[in-house]
C-alpha cells in the first residue's frame, strides 16, 4: 500500500503538496488522444552480472544511486518535445472523462496503471533512445513507474506533483486538500 499524498499527510510540517500545486496549465492540456509508438526494444543492459538475481540487485543498486530522477511541469512543458510523456491515468481520465475533466499533457500517451507497463502488455512501446516522464495524480505513483523503468534500463523521470501541480482546481478526484492532513505522531 501507498500513503496517498505521500508524507504531506502525515503532518503539516512535512507538507510538500500545498506549496507545489497549481492551476494555471491548462492551456497545455488536450483531450485528443496521442497513439503509442508501435512495439520495439527493451533496453539493453550491461551489468557483468550473470544471473537474474545478480542482475536485479545490480540495477537496483544502481537506481538507488543515481537518486531520485523528478523533473517539474515547467521543465517539461517549456520542451515537450523533449520527451516521451507517460499519462499514467485510467483511459477515461485520459480522455477528460474521469477527474481530470482537461485530459492530459498535450502529446503524453495512456498507460493504464498496473496493466500497460507489462512485458504483456505496452512495455516495448517506450522509446529506449529518449528520456520518458511519467506523470500521475501527485506525482507519486509516478515516481515509483520511474523508479522501475530506470532499472529496467529506461531513462525515466517523474513529473513531480502529478496533475495536481498543474491543473489542481480543474480536477474532481484525486485533488489535494490540507484538510487530508492527519497529523500522525512523528518519530523522531
Amino acid at each position: 500500500y501507498s500513503l496517498g499524498f505521500g508524507m504531506s499527510v502525515a503532518d503539516s510540517s512535512l507538507d510538500r503538496m500545498t506549496p507545489n500545486v497549481r492551476s494555471d496549465l491548462g492551456a497545455q492540456f488536450t483531450t485528443t488522444p496521442t497513439a503509442k509508438n508501435a512495439a520495439g526494444d527493451y533496453p539493453t543492459l550491461s551489468s557483468g552480472k550473470t544471473t537474474g538475481p545478480e542482475i536485479l540487485a545490480d540495477r537496483v543498486q544502481t537506481m538507488l544511486s543515481n537518486g531520485f530522477k523528478g523533473v517539474s511541469a515547467a521543465t517539461v512543458l517549456a520542451n515537450p518535445d523533449n520527451y516521451y510523456i507517460v499519462n499514467y491515468f485510467s483511459e477515461a481520465d485520459y480522455l477528460g472523462q474521469g477527474g481530470c475533466p482537461p485530459g492530459h499533457i498535450t502529446g503524453a500517451t495512456q498507460y493504464t496503471p498496473k496493466a500497460s507497463l507489462k512485458t504483456s502488455a505496452a512495455l516495448n512501446t517506450l522509446p529506449t533512445d529518449e528520456p520518458i516522464v511519467v506523470y500521475c495524480w501527485t506525482g507519486q505513483n509516478s515516481s515509483q513507474v520511474a523508479a522501475w523503468l530506470n532499472i529496467l534500463g529506461y531513462e525515466a523521470y517523474s513529473l513531480t506533483f502529478g496533475v495536481n501541480g498543474m491543473v489542481h482546481d480543474q480536477l474532481t478526484a484525486n485533488k489535494w486538500s490540507q484538510a487530508a492532513i492527519t497529523g500522525l505522531p512523528l518519530v523522531p
